[in-house]
């Protein structure tokens, strides 16, 4: 009795094993691999097809099938084919992830060719290229390769948004620095574009604002009327009197004068050009775009010369020169032997007006590389700027003074360095004759400016 019971079990268990072999090997997977072997991949498809509906854990079926979407250019079919057979089993991963690879180097290689042929007079290829980049990413959609080639496409043709957004998702897919260097680089010339087309729209009217603004107590009468053109009229104080006041009806404005010197700018209500601003927060936003952009390589080993100079230049033109000089401030800290950083931020120092530490800066830039000539004159204009500042302050206080001299005495020795190393360079004569000028050596100041103006004739 027991010996007969097993002999039905063992029976049953064979019955079983059989069966599930049969409901394997479908009549539309046999079909479909007899389909195959006779290149017939349409055929193979459709049973295929049929075959993982009614039997979606056959890893193989989803396999060949997605072979077939690849062969056919239906590479989202064969990722989500290949996908599918992947979350079943590991079989076939190494032959996947080849066909993946050599579809996506394939259009990649092709797009790039196209690439290399397009211009203004072959546009047709930065399409082209474009078609083969994009079956290069659907054949593999997460290689930040792949979105940087699709950025220089777009870029080349002048789809600026489009490249931007290109580089953006190989960043972020891949931290490809490139392409954070690209689309930096692209905020910012769209800033800059914005921001000229605001100076180019409204020149007349900024020109007026810079002019207003450098008239100044103790302005001579002469400059005053060389930056704001003709008084509408002028009114004569008390006879015997040298005072008399310049009125400007555009500018709802009177100048005060005495003995030639201004002493008083009076409006009699605001000045309002009327200037359309939007174009250049326009810019701002790009700039703003840009530096979010860059501190995003923060902490990675991306912060070379280049991404540090492109964030230099966005905070500049952002109006953010504080937060320029602590990124500038941090990168000499870590590398006090550049030079180039060292100039870099003692620029900055003298835009924000701390001749000081800008001082400091170059002296160390030029102590690193004696033969670094921008350095030394930076070092020597620092300090001609310096005493203008402080001469200026004085004028407007009304408090003459000659504690300006000793900054264009510190700059002189540096200028004059700087004129036997650059010869030929006009603005180093100029800024020479006007500090032998202030310094009352006038023969040597006529010798300078002479020289500037035959260095200027002779170009």
């Amino acid at each position: 009795m027991k010996s007969t019971t097993i002999l039905l079990m063992l029976v049953v268990l064979v019955v079983l094993v059989t069966f599930q072999g049969f409901q394997c090997a479908s009549s539309e997977f046999t079909g479909a691999k007899l389909a195959i072997q006779q290149q017939n991949l349409t055929e193979a498809k459709r049973l295929l097809e049929i075959e993982v509906q009614k039997n979606p854990t056959n890893e193989e079926a989803w396999f060949l099938l997605g072979g077939i979407r690849s062969e056919e250019g239906n590479f989202v079919g064969m990722n989500q084919a290949y996908g599918e057979a992947l979350k079943i089993s590991q079989k076939h991963v190494t032959e996947i992830k080849g066909t993946r690879y050599n579809r996506w180097a394939f259009h990649l290689n092709r797009g790039a060719g196209y690439l290399e042929r397009a211009s203004p007079e072959s546009s047709m290829f930065f399409d082209q290229s474009l078609e083969e980049f994009t079956k290069a990413r659907e054949a593999w959609p997460d290689t930040s390769l792949t979105y940087r080639y699709i950025g220089y496409a777009y870029n080349n043709n002048s789809r600026y948004a489009q490249a931007i957004d290109a580089f953006r998702t190989a960043w972020d897919k891949g931290k490809d620095v490139e392409s954070l260097k690209r689309a930096a680089r692209l905020y910012i010339y769209q800033g800059d574009q914005q921001k000229n087309a605001f100076e180019s729209d409204n020149a007349d009217k900024l020109k007026n604002l810079k002019n207003l603004q450098g008239v100044r107590r103790n302005n001579r009468k002469s400059d005053v009327i060389a930056a704001l053109g003709a008084p509408d009229r002028i009114t004569r104080g008390p006879r015997g009197s040298k005072k008399e006041d310049l009125i400007y009806n555009r500018f709802n404005l009177t100048v005060s004068i005495d003995d030639d010197k201004v002493t008083r700018k009076t409006f009699s209500k605001p000045y309002n050009p009327s200037i359309d601003s939007s174009k250049y927060h326009g810019a701002l936003v790009e700039y703003e775009k840009a530096i979010q952009l860059l501190l995003e390589s923060k902490g990675l080993a991306t912060r070379d010369s280049e991404t540090l100079s492109m964030l230099l230049t966005a905070y500049v033109q952002a109006n953010r020169i504080q937060e320029a000089i602590a990124e500038y401030e941090r990168a000499v800290e870590l590398n006090p032997g550049d030079k180039q950083n060292q100039f870099i931020l003692g620029v900055l120092y003298r835009s924000a007006g701390d001749y000081e530490k800008a001082v400091a800066r170059f002296s160390e830039a030029y102590a690193l590389d004696p033969a670094y000539t921008d350095a030394l004159f930076d070092l020597g204009a620092t300090y001609y700027n310096w005493g203008v500042d402080m001469m200026r302050l004085a004028d407007e206080k009304g408090e003459p003074s000659m504690a300006h001299k000793e900054k264009f005495k510190l700059a002189l020795p540096h200028i004059e360095k700087v004129s036997e190393l650059k010869p030929d360079d006009i603005q180093v004569w100029e800024t020479l004759g006007t500090i032998y000028a202030q310094l009352g050596m006038q023969e040597k100041a006529l010798a300078a400016f002479d020289r500037a103006d035959k260095l200027r004739a002779g170009n």
